[in-house]
């Protein structure tokens, strides 16, 4: 590895701050990843501030067209290299072939097979075997991580646990790129070797997933059209095939609702369509990623996304990774002729109102109470509880716990910590406000809906 004041010779530049700081990556402020050690940005006006972050994070210099004199003193204090570039020299333009000879220190070898960035977009055509390759050429293992945790290609002894974010340790380097995470594995002198050249193989990646989202966003419009049209049962569903619909395969629906934001403002509103905008963005990366026919839309503040389904349950579960854990989902069962869409629209609107913190709530898990609870209004459910269930917060305490127990008045007496004559006491209260016995299948019966629709107005 090239050390900075190699670097800068070879460059030319003028050394004003010495360094004997090995180099492993090299570009504009803009550009850095503040995770990657042994970095020198390239600006140009540089500023202290500039080198306590570089010391913060072991960098190891600054090429700068227009030093300030704090710069240079404060790159002497924490021993970075400083090196002032040319008048007429173009930032971008140094940045870059500093990046390349410093490669070129890394991967002298590889460099003689043809232009770097050439062969890594190249191999970026397929993620699998840019990463076998990465893996080969560095003898680290390395992975590529969806934004869900989802390991998309992996070669080497890849560890089971993986990073979730950009960043390093001792052991692991993780880099941002494009939606994904690139991550390698190994000593802390191994991933220093390694360092530019992975972070050069993230950009690469980062440009080709910017290029994906820009052909998506193309699409999406179309997508959205169709599956408008579908709900409003104004659709060929011939039409689907364009997007990769099988005549064979069933469809789930699912509906995604972000947390509220409050505000009538025009500022809350534009939040809001941000965040529903950015919910569609997700929902159709992690579908593509799936390789199934999928139409994703918006209505009523909450994404709707279609997709051809072979495993409901799991699929729900990493589409709701991908949106991240504030969001709820509720999905539909199984259904097959496009016609039906609007049926398995009401259904997926039914399993949101029964969703909470445990996760996508299927239609199709549903039990029979709150599939009927769920049809009704909160005015309803309100009215229901207040005519079956007319009693203080201690008394319906007690009746959930003497019904969870079966009945049984001593257990239900010692999990709610009272002596049992306590509990019957409470209990004959009770049947006097419901004017029922708690032993008439009737009484107990809507007893059971008020205490589910109690539980649905929590949620």
């Amino acid at each position: 590895m090239i050390a900075f004041d190699g670097l800068a010779e070879n460059l030319g530049l003028k050394r004003l701050v010495p360094s004997p700081l090995p180099v492993a990556w090299v570009g504009r402020e803009k550009e850095w990843v503040p995770a990657l050690a042994h970095a020198v940005v390239v600006a140009e006006r540089g500023h202290a501030g500039l080198a306590h972050r570089l010391q913060r994070q072991r960098g190891s210099g600054v090429f700068c067209k227009h030093p300030e004199p704090e710069l240079i003193e404060a790159c002497r204090r924490h021993g970075l290299g400083l090196a002032v570039l040319p008048p007429w020299s173009e930032i971008a333009e140094i940045a870059r072939e500093a990046q390349r000879r410093a490669l070129d220190a890394c991967f002298p070898r590889l460099l003689t097979l043809g232009p770097l960035v050439e062969t890594l977009e190249g191999l970026a055509e397929n993620e699998a075997r840019l990463v076998e390759t990465l893996h080969r050429w560095t003898r680290l293992p390395v992975a590529l991580v969806a934004p869900w945790g989802e390991r998309i290609a992996g070669a080497g002894p890849v560890p089971p646990e993986l990073p979730e974010r950009p960043g390093e340790s001792s052991r692991h380097l993780a880099l941002p790129a494009g939606e994904a995470l690139l991550v390698a594995w190994g000593s802390p002198e191994a991933l220093t070797q390694a360092r530019g050249f992975l972070h050069l193989a993230a950009q690469v990646l980062t440009a080709k997933n910017l290029l994906a989202q820009a052909q998506r966003v193309e699409e999406e419009g179309l997508r959205a059209a169709l599956l408008d049209d579908l709900l409003e049962r104004a659709a060929d569903e011939r039409r689907a095939m364009a997007f990769g619909f099988l005549p064979e395969l069933p469809y789930v629906l699912a509906l995604a609702e972000p947390p509220p934001i409050p505000g009538e403002h025009r500022l809350a509103e534009e939040r809001r369509r941000r965040v529903l905008q950015e919910l569609r963005h997700r929902a159709a990366a992690y579908l593509s990623r799936l390789g199934t026919g999928y139409l994703v839309t918006a209505r009523a503040g909450r994404a709707v996304v279609l997709w051809q389904t072979h495993a409901p349950e799991r699929e729900a579960a990493g589409l709701a990774s991908a949106l991240g854990s504030s969001v709820r989902i509720g999905y539909s069962a199984r259904h097959r002729p496009l016609s039906e869409v609007p049926a398995a629209y009401r259904e997926a609107l039914i399993a949101l109102k029964a969703s909470g913190d445990e996760g996508p709530a299927g239609f199709e898990q549903l039990d029979p109470v709150a599939w009927v609870l769920l049809q009704q209004s909160r005015e309803d459910l309100r009215a229901l509880v207040e005519r079956f269930l007319p009693l203080e917060e201690k008394l319906i305490r007690t009746l959930e716990v003497y019904l969870a127990h079966g009945g049984r008045a001593e257990a239900a007496a010692e999990a709610l910590h009272v002596h049992p004559n306590t509990l019957r006491y409470r209990l004959a209260k009770i049947e006097q406000a419901l004017g029922g016995s708690l032993r008439d299948p009737q009484t107990l019966a809507q007893i059971h809906l008020a205490l589910r629709a109690r539980a649905l107005l929590d949620g």
